[in-house]
């Protein structure tokens, strides 16, 4: 029988030391309750009668949001399993389906530059951005856990904007009271898990990162609508 620590690397040893990480994984199942809430209105309320009607597109961003939200899932699990190699392996599945997942972003674009809803433009623009930089920071330090694992965190807390956005948006039509309720959860998390990491000597600076990229965000947003 083979030892598991023999396809273990540095980084999926640090990871095992992070007693937190094992914990992620339960942090990203809660995104699932959340997709379910957030587009109900505008997708799933659609099954099964006149889903057809949905553009193919559409379909084809939620297949790649929604198997995303999947890899974010049971990657900390394949580590605290010791399934190390898929892990690894998963992993490089990421620079394909990252990739085809930012792309699907652009027909949506498409769709409201047409319409002429450019304030509108500011979501998936700022989704994406937010979501390239994540991914581009928690693979440059995938060889340093502590920040690998943060950044992977912070794309997570991304997908709460077009989750609990849609979710508040319902409830008050008004874009200027729903999305600063959305924004300020958003940055609460960032804030309590500097918080976090701070009290327990970890480290906190790619939350502190996080952090400033969506205040930017969260600017460019009032200026977008407050003209």
């Amino acid at each position: 029988m083979k030892n598991h620590s023999y396809f273990m690397d540095n980084r999926t040893k640090a990871f095992i030391i992070e007693n937190s990480y094992t914990k992620t994984g339960l942090f990203f199942l809660i995104i699932i309750p959340l997709v379910g809430i957030g587009f109900y209105p505008s997708y799933f309320s659609f099954f099964p009668t006149q889903f057809q009607k949905i553009d193919i597109l559409v379909h084809l961003h939620f297949f790649f949001s929604a198997l995303w939200i999947v890899i974010l899932i049971l990657q900390p699990f394949l580590i605290v399993n010791k399934h190390y190699r898929w892990h690894k392996r998963l992993g490089k599945v990421t620079y394909i389906i990252f990739p085809l997942w930012i792309m699907s972003f652009l027909p949506m674009i498409n769709n409201l530059i047409q319409s002429e809803k450019y304030n509108v433009l500011v979501f998936p623009i700022g989704t994406m951005t937010l979501l390239i930089i994540f991914y581009a920071l928690a693979i440059k330090h995938r060889k340093t856990a502590a920040k690998h694992m943060r950044y992977f965190i912070a794309s997570a807390i991304v997908l709460i904007d077009p989750t609990i956005g849609r979710w508040t948006y319902t409830i008050f039509q008004n874009d200027l009271i729903a999305m600063p309720i959305t924004y300020g959860i958003m940055n609460l998390i960032l804030i309590a898990l500097i918080w976090m990491d701070k009290r327990n000597g970890k480290d906190y600076k790619p939350y502190l990162v996080a952090l400033s990229c969506f205040l930017l965000y969260n600017i460019a947003f009032f200026l977008v609508f407050l003209n």
